[in-house]
């Protein structure tokens, strides 16, 4: 998926990332790591796709499963309120 989104072939990555997401919640669980990871890269995703609502809700599932992993602070959480900060940003500017 990030092999995609990096060529700008957005839909595509999406479709690998739902894949990826599928397999990562049978097979680790929803309070995992990778699971989180793969979140974090579909609201990357779309977000590109100016997809902004839709990006901020995988935020807030990656940042639910960060907290919980990691506490406030870690990296991760950080990345990720950054990351969602801009997704509001850019949907108070545009509608999806």
């Amino acid at each position: 998926g990030c092999t995609l989104s990096n060529q700008a072939k957005y839909k595509e990555a999406m479709k690998m990332f739902r894949q990826a997401l599928d397999i990562g919640l049978e097979v680790l669980g929803n309070r995992n790591q990778q699971v989180a990871n793969t979140y974090r890269n579909m609201g990357k995703t779309l977000t590109k796709l100016n997809q902004h609502t839709k990006a901020c809700v995988m935020y807030q599932q990656a940042l639910d499963i960060f907290l919980e992993l990691h506490g406030e602070g870690h990296k991760d959480v950080v990345d990720v309120r950054k990351q969602m900060a801009i997704g509001f940003e850019l949907q108070g500017q545009q509608e999806d």
